[in-house]
């Protein structure tokens, strides 16, 4: 019962003392001596993002090292050639920030499932509204062109009138011409 009280004890100390977002890459970059060092994290999909969640590649003359748990790739460290050449500093490195690597990829998923979902979102409004404008175009274009037809009517109406029609007929088709 002790030893489970010290383990629990030491696990929330642990978690109290957890780097925000971005502060497990500062910490294992200021630990391993390389201030370009990045924390990555890959997603189902087959993008990689940062700890805020955007997707980012890797650039030329970096070493990319994984850090697994069993046949997961739980992070990426991007960092410079020969860092981590070290045996067993892979391993060390996983196990020792484990806790805080789930912690951060967890955030930098739900980050990156949020700015798919905005983009998403922004792509159904974006065709919602075109849609809209196509509606009122062919609204506006189709009654413009009854009206017209109905104007042109109207005008021949007058025009084949006889002479001989009662004036409240000819009175009425002005009306309309009008209106």
């Amino acid at each position: 019962l002790r030893l489970t009280r010290t383990a629990v004890a030491r696990l929330v100390v642990q978690a109290a003392e957890m780097p925000r977002a971005g502060g497990l890459e500062r910490a294992l970059g200021d630990a391993l001596g390389d201030a370009s060092l990045r924390v990555l994290y890959p997603l189902a999909d087959g993008r990689v993002t940062d700890h805020s969640g955007v997707t980012v590649g890797t650039q030329l003359g970096q070493s990319v090292t994984r850090l697994t748990r069993g046949d997961t790739t739980v992070a990426l460290l991007v960092h410079r050639a020969e860092l981590l050449d070290v045996d067993g500093i892979v391993n060390q490195i996983t196990e020792t920030a484990r806790l805080a690597l789930d912690n951060e990829r967890l955030q930098a998923q739900r980050q990156a499932h949020l700015a798919d979902l905005r983009a998403s979102r922004a792509r159904i409004v974006a065709a919602a509204d075109g849609e809209r404008r196509r509606l009122e175009r062919d609204l506006h274009d189709g009654a413009q062109q009854k009206v017209v037809a109905l104007s042109l009517a109207l005008r021949l109406a007058q025009l084949r009138l006889p002479e001989d029609a009662a004036p409240a007929l000819a009175s009425r088709l002005d009306d309309a011409q009008a209106e």
